[in-house]
C-alpha cells in the first residue's frame, strides 16, 4: 500500500519538453492521449480516415512504434504535426525556429515552397531534419524533397525501395517513402495481389481507402 501511495505521489515525467526552440513530444503515447494532442480532422476525408485506429495497428506492423504514431498523427491531422526526425510538436503556417547551429541544404529568404509541401506531407520540419530522414539515401535527397511518388522519376523512386545504405534509422527511411504516396501504401501492404497503379487521382484514392473498411483487414496484414 505504502508502494501504491508513493508512486502515485512521484510527479510523472511531462510527455512535451522545450530545449529552447520549440516544443518536442518526449512520450508519443502519452502525448496522443493527452489535451495537447490536436484532435483528427474529422471533416476531411482522408483524415478521418487516417484517423480509424485499423491504420495505425496497420502501421505498427511496419513501422518502430513511435515512428507509427507519428506518422498517424500527422496523416490524421489537418494541421497538426509532430516532426518524425526531431519530434518538433508545430502546426502547419506556425512560423518555427531555427535549429541550433543549423546548416541549411538551401538558402532561401521566406518560405521554402518544397519545405511548406515536406510538412504537408511527412511532417518532417527542417532541411536539417529531411537530410537524417534520407540518411540512407543521400542521392535522392533532392530529388525527394516535398514530392509525392507521381512527381518523382523512375530512377528516384527504385532507389527508394532499396535499403539504401542499409543504416538503422529507427523507421526513418521507411517513413519517408511511404509518405510518398496517397494511401501511406497500405493498401499495397495488405492486398498484394491486387494492382494499385495510380494516376493520384480523387477516384484512385477513394478505391484505396474503401479497402481499408473491410472487416478482416487487420487480420490480413497482420500475415502480410
Amino acid at each position: 500500500m505504502r508502494a501504491i501511495i508513493e508512486s502515485a505521489l512521484i510527479p510523472k515525467s511531462p510527455c512535451i519538453v522545450d530545449p529552447g526552440n520549440g516544443p518536442r513530444v518526449k512520450d508519443m503515447d502519452v502525448f496522443l492521449s493527452s489535451s495537447f494532442a490536436a484532435p483528427p480532422a474529422m471533416d476531411d476525408p482522408m483524415c478521418a480516415e487516417f484517423a480509424r485506429d485499423e491504420v495505425l495497428q496497420m502501421l505498427l506492423t511496419v513501422l518502430p512504434e513511435e515512428m507509427a504514431m507519428v506518422l498517424w498523427y500527422n496523416k490524421s491531422r489537418s494541421r497538426g504535426r509532430i516532426c518524425p526526425a526531431c519530434l518538433r510538436l508545430y502546426n502547419l503556417g506556425d512560423l518555427l525556429p531555427d535549429h541550433s547551429e543549423e546548416l541549411k541544404l538551401w538558402s532561401h529568404n521566406g518560405q521554402v515552397p518544397e519545405l511548406e509541401k515536406e510538412k504537408e506531407l511527412s511532417g518532417i520540419c527542417s532541411s536539417v531534419c529531411f537530410i537524417a530522414a534520407s540518411y540512407n539515401y543521400p542521392e535522392a535527397i533532392r530529388s525527394t524533397w516535398g514530392r509525392t511518388a507521381e512527381e518523382l522519376d523512375d530512377q528516384t523512386w527504385e532507389f527508394l525501395n532499396t535499403p539504401g545504405g542499409g543504416h538503422d534509422d529507427m523507421g526513418l527511411g521507411l517513413l519517408l517513402r511511404m509518405s510518398r504516396l496517397h494511401d501511406l501504401g497500405l493498401a499495397q501492404l495488405c492486398f498484394p495481389d491486387e494492382n494499385f497503379d495510380s494516376d493520384g487521382s480523387e477516384s484512385d484514392q477513394e478505391i484505396e481507402i474503401e479497402k481499408f473498411h473491410q472487416e478482416d483487414m487487420d487480420i490480413v496484414c497482420m500475415s502480410a
